[in-house]
């Protein structure tokens, strides 16, 4: 699995382009909840793209077009391996209670435990 260690600043312009698809600059600026800086945006698009390689741009008129080269499950799983292994060191189990105990579990997400458990249990 690559990891991937992106900042919650970074997360949140990745979540509007997962929810986009594909967007400019601009696009983002727009769809996001707060006010930021065109060229903030702008720069750290460009360290998306060149350095966590999560991105890819083509050039579209003046403008630059960015897309995900990567889903959100797979940044998903990248970060909670992560936290796995450095803050509960590699303890699934503890991750997994962790994350029940800090969240409410709405019925529909205890059926779906419980048919993924089954699942494993039938491997």
């Amino acid at each position: 699995m690559k990891d991937y260690r992106l900042t919650p600043y970074e997360l949140e312009l990745m979540d509007v382009i997962w929810d986009l698809g594909k967007a400019s600059v601009q696009d983002v600026c727009d769809a996001l909840p707060r006010d930021l800086a065109y060229t903030t945006v702008m720069t750290t698009l460009s360290l998306l793209v060149q350095k966590k390689k999560v991105l890819k741009r083509v050039k579209n008129g003046r403008a630059f077009i960015y897309q995900p080269v990567v889903s959100r499950e797979e940044v998903s799983r990248s970060m909670l391996s992560q936290i796995k292994q450095v803050l509960l060191k590699d303890s699934l189990p503890s991750l997994m209670l962790n994350l029940l105990e800090e969240e409410n579990i709405s019925e529909d997400d205890i059926n779906a435990l419980k048919e993924a458990i089954r699942k494993l249990e039938n491997q």
